[in-house]
């Protein structure tokens, strides 16, 4: 296992306490969460919120994808930590490129806890995850995660 260090580690774990599993799709379930799968291509996914109830609406491209799992777990990293600052999010780049690559963040940690959930032990590297859940390797990479 590659040295990481956690930063949504709390919070998970307070969502694995709530609901038992570390599945976007079974948290988003859990919460109430439609997610609703439409012929869009960019972006691949977005939250919306009609009477402040979130709605994860992805591309229909997704549906039989491994992408699906990293991209609805970006979304609940949205939820999660920006809800109620759309408006800022829209109109300041600056904060909008932060609030992605928070929400990326949350995704891989997410998914990294659903790998050890679902195989009981750590993943060996990215590679993994990615073949797991589509993490994009080259997120980790990137240098996002340093």
């Amino acid at each position: 296992m590659w040295d990481y260090a956690w930063r949504y580690e709390n919070i998970l774990e307070e969502i694995y306490e709530e609901f038992g599993t570390y599945d976007p799709f079974e948290i988003a379930r859990y919460l109430d969460i439609p997610i609703e799968y439409r012929p869009i291509s960019q972006p691949l996914a977005k939250t919306t919120y009609l009477f402040n109830q979130p709605i994860i609406t992805m591309s229909d491209e997704l549906q039989d994808s491994n992408l699906k799992y990293f991209v609805c777990a970006h979304e609940l990293g949205h939820i999660f930590k920006h809800t109620g600052i759309a408006c800022a999010y829209n109109g300041n780049t600056h904060f909008r490129s932060g609030m992605e690559r928070d929400a990326n963040l949350f995704g891989f940690e997410l998914c990294i806890l659903l790998y050890i959930e679902e195989y009981g032990e750590q993943p060996e590297n990215v590679y993994q995850l990615s073949n797991a859940y589509g993490v994009p390797v080259d997120f980790y990479w990137s240098g996002m995660m340093h």
